[in-house]
């Protein structure tokens, strides 16, 4: 019996430190990967649509109400911080548009018009993104026969609500809806006093790259 506990021991004893050394040669658990969120940060990008203008022009004694629509076509910026599963920011952006109507030889046109928008939406998942949108709106109306033209620039609101999409922590894409309503002022053509009013709907497609 002494010979065998002292064998045992002896085992023990020579077998113990390698064992030790095992241990201390395993590599340590990997850190969790870090995945960037798409949404914090400064973006730009492009975005392409479809809208439709009542515009309302008046002059002493009369007014009339014309309708137009057209493709449009710009560029956006803005900065998003996310909270969570809520996404806060602000959104400025720059269209052209061929959104025009023409009656008895007059052309009136939506040639441009911009928003600044702040943007408050809730995350459906991590790379899905619902927002409503409002802020100020501007623009420039155009009235326009054969050699001679009235441009009318004004300010007014705009609200609306989207949805985007993070294809990777960099590139998104969006679909949005935006109603405009501008208040043209008042402007002289010919010795006529002109007041006129553009109240926009349109949807548009984005593409965004965050810095």
């Amino acid at each position: 019996m002494r010979k065998l506990l002292l064998s045992t021991a002896a085992t023990i004893f020579i077998a113990g430190p390698a064992f030790a050394a095992d241990l201390g040669v395993r590599p340590a658990p990997a850190a969790p990967a870090f995945i960037a969120t798409p949404w914090d940060g400064f973006y730009i990008g492009g975005n392409l649509g479809y809208g439709s203008t009542d515009f309302t022009v008046s002059v002493p004694g009369a007014s009339a109400s014309l309708n137009g629509s057209g493709v449009l076509g710009g560029f956006q910026t803005g900065y998003n911080r996310q909270f969570g599963t809520f996404v806060l920011g602000f959104e400025t952006d720059l269209d052209l548009t061929s959104i025009k109507n023409t009656t008895d030889g007059v052309d009136t046109k939506l040639t441009w018009f911009g928003t600044t928008r702040t943007r408050a939406g809730f995350l459906i998942n991590p790379s899905m993104l619902l927002y409503g949108t409002g802020g100020v709106a501007y623009g420039r109306v155009e009235q326009s026969v054969p050699g001679a033209s009235l441009k009318t620039s004004g300010v007014g609101w705009a609200a609306g609500a989207g949805v985007q999409y993070a294809l990777t922590p960099q590139w998104s894409i969006g679909a949005e809806y935006l109603h405009l309503d501008l208040d043209l002022g008042n402007a002289n053509g010919g010795g006529v006093s002109v007041d006129a009013k553009a109240t926009t709907n349109l949807g548009r497609a984005t593409l965004n790259y965050k810095f």
